[in-house]
């Protein structure tokens, strides 16, 4: 019989399942946990989708290329190396700062280099650094960022930000010694698939030629200070090397107009000197670099923005003619975030031995540029907006769900069955018994939607039928939802016939019948506010003895009744104590939702809500207190995983 009532349950269900607050805040948990990984991995490995090492003319000749990843200013932050008031001193700040380079290194270590350059700049503040004990902490979170694989060689070119530049010389000393106990030595040469790669201490130089140039002396008079970087350039250029590559942190000398190419965001490199910094080599040292050292290329670092400038040899009369006399000149973007660029970057670098290159004239390097995504960009183009719509999305949501509805008469096609039950009946007035509320069936089932309860519903669905032609009788269940009596009936069911016919109040809740064990027998006045006859308990009882099969059938067409022992409750603090000769108890617990829900009510921040199955025909609140659960319930999957991803799996 109550197949007939399904076919319409569903298809209200089909109606209203696009507008569920359930469906809605799930598809909104789903949708953020995926945003989460698209902003904190999917845009980075999206970014480098396209970067691949350069290829090489390697003709029919079967070599194997050598791959090097250089990478600039990753400005690693310490808190002890911080001064107060800078960029780096607020915490959130630095933490975001850290995670976006363990990202950029987690996407592009898996590019499986064979070697590993730094040049210059690997801590933000290491020139502040007062003992070799702050120095060496600072180290050892550079290196715990960027990890390197064992089997790749690692290099480091000292920057302005690590040992310093045009500082008293018993401080750039001691930083120099805290800088060559963690990194190593300041200027170095060293062979990468037969090409020699030299690294020159820039803010070194830079030094030694304000000091050179104090006296008028050109670097060819200049007597070198003795294991400082013009007699490092001297001693290599005399072995004369072949292939060589020059590393720089500080670019070398060109004009302030010289145009960096296309992949430079904005500008050029200018001229410029302060404390501790200095944009550019001077001109003298930069023809002394490379007159000494004719580098087949140059990547220099510093400037945070890419550049790729071409230098030319001097002292040829027709250098301009002569391709042999230019030199390639490479600044390499900034690995970390920077205020002046959007996305930073590096630098992919293939080699292979110039004996073995495909044909005569053909180059044996290759280089090419990769970029990263913009974090800025993703917090305010991604991150924002995708927040705002959420709001936007639960402040609808919710306010739709508390917008009041009026009743409507429930159509007997639409009608659907629920199993909820609210546990006390609606009390209906006194009146004419030919009254629209008396001629309305009621029914302990709830329609699916809110309506008046005017429809007529099965007789079935109210009062169980005996297998024999007697009378129905009124049966008293035990403590469970209230047996059926129909509240338009006003002739009495007697059982059997062994009661005389009297008037009985239908909205009496047949769960108090059963008297209780250790309670004593109530009188009239207990049961004035649920009933009008004045039947004893007793009388219920025996009737429910009597009835005992008859009381099964009906029972099992009804919700059981809830369980009234107590139940073990988990996070729960009681403490006993005495006082004033009376025995006293406090307890605490978390609260519960529901607890929750009514704390909202009493301070009027919602309107009234469903709690329970014992209360019928209220809604859930809205509010701004309920639009903030909604939004913690939307995102805290999505917290989850942003933890996971940045603490775990990086």
């Amino acid at each position: 019989m109550l197949s007939e009532f399904r076919p319409n349950h569903f298809s209200t269900a089909a109606r209203s399942g696009l507008r569920s607050h359930t469906l809605v805040t799930n598809a909104l948990r789903l949708s953020w946990v995926v945003v989460v990984i698209i902003g904190e991995l999917g845009a980075f490995f999206w970014s480098l989708s396209a970067c691949r090492w350069p290829k090489l003319d390697l003709g029919h000749k079967n070599v194997k290329p050598t791959h090097v990843l250089l990478l600039a200013d990753t400005q690693v932050q310490h808190v002890a190396l911080t001064a107060k008031g800078s960029w780096g001193a607020n915490p959130i700040r630095r933490v975001m700062f850290e995670l976006n380079l363990r990202k950029s290194w987690h996407v592009t270590s898996r590019l499986k280099p064979h070697a590993v350059i730094f040049l210059g700049d690997m801590l933000a503040n290491g020139k502040a650094a007062r003992t070799a004990e702050e120095y060496k902490q600072a180290t050892q979170k550079f290196k715990s960022i960027f990890p390197v694989d064992p089997g790749a060689s690692v290099h480091y070119i000292p920057g302005n930000n690590d040992i310093g530049l045009g500082q008293v010389p018993s401080v750039t000393k001691t930083l120099r010694s805290y800088y060559l106990d963690s990194f190593g030595p300041f200027h170095q040469d060293f062979k990468i698939a037969n090409h020699t790669f030299v690294g020159i201490d820039a803010p070194g130089i830079v030094d030694e030629d304000y000091q050179r140039h104090a006296k008028y002396v050109s670097f060819d008079d200049w007597k070198p200070i003795a294991n400082g970087p013009v007699s490092f350039v001297k001693d290599v250029a005399e072995y004369d090397p072949s292939y060589v590559i020059l590393l720089s942190h500080i670019p070398l000398s060109r004009s302030e107009t010289a145009s960096c190419g296309p992949l430079r965001e904005k500008g050029t490199i200018r001229r410029g000197a302060g404390p501790g910094y200095q944009s550019m080599l001077g001109k003298q040292t930069t023809n002394f670099l490379l007159r000494n050292l004719s580098p087949l290329i140059i990547f220099s670092a510093d400037n945070r923005d890419y550049c790729d400038y071409t230098h030319v040899l001097p002292g040829d009369p027709n250098d301009s003619y002569n391709q042999g006399n230019k030199i390639r000149e490479v600044t390499l973007k900034s690995f970390a975030m920077s205020v002046h660029i959007k996305r930073p970057g590096f630098q992919l670098l293939s080699l292979i031995d110039p004996t073995k290159v495909g044909h005569e004239g053909s180059l044996s390097f290759a280089d090419t540029p990769c970029f990263l995504p913009d974090q800025y960009r993703i917090y305010t183009s991604f991150y924002t907006p995708a927040v705002l719509i959420t709001l936007l999305m639960l402040v609808f949501l919710n306010l739709g769900r508390t917008r009041p509805r009026p009743l409507r008469k429930l159509d007997s096609a639409s009608r659907t069955p629920s199993p909820r039950s609210s546990g006390r009946s609606t009390p209906i007035p006194m009146g004419n018994p030919d009254s629209a509320l008396f001629s309305a069936t009621w029914s302990p089932y709830s329609p699916a939607v809110h309506v008046s309860p005017r429809g007529t519903l099965p007789s079935y669905l109210r009062t169980p039928h005996t297998p024999s032609g007697s009378t129905t009788m009124l049966v008293a269940s035990r403590p469970g939802t209230p047996t059926p009596s129909s509240p338009s009936s006003h002739t009495m069911l007697t059982p059997f016939g062994d009661h005389d016919e009297e008037e009985e109040d239908t909205m009496y809740p047949t769960q108090y019948a059963v008297q209780r064990d250790g309670h004593k027998h109530r009188d009239e006045d207990d049961w004035s506010h649920v009933r009008h006859g004045r039947e004893e308990d007793e009388d219920f009882e025996a009737v429910a003895q009597e009835a005992g099969s008859l009381a099964t059938r009906m029972h099992s067409q009804f919700i059981s009744a809830p369980d009234h022992r107590h139940k073990s409750r988990k996070w729960l603090w009681s403490y006993s104590f005495a006082l004033m000769g009376r025995r006293r108890r406090v307890t605490l617990r978390l609260p519960s939702w529901n607890s929750l829900h009514n704390l909202i009510d009493l301070f009027g921040f919602g309107g009234p809500r469903e709690v329970g199955i014992n209360i019928v025909g209220r809604r859930r609140r809205d509010g701004w207190i309920v639009i903030l659960l909604d939004t913690l319930s939307v995102f805290w999957p999505a917290v989850v995983v942003w933890v996971i991803i940045n603490w775990t799996i990086l």
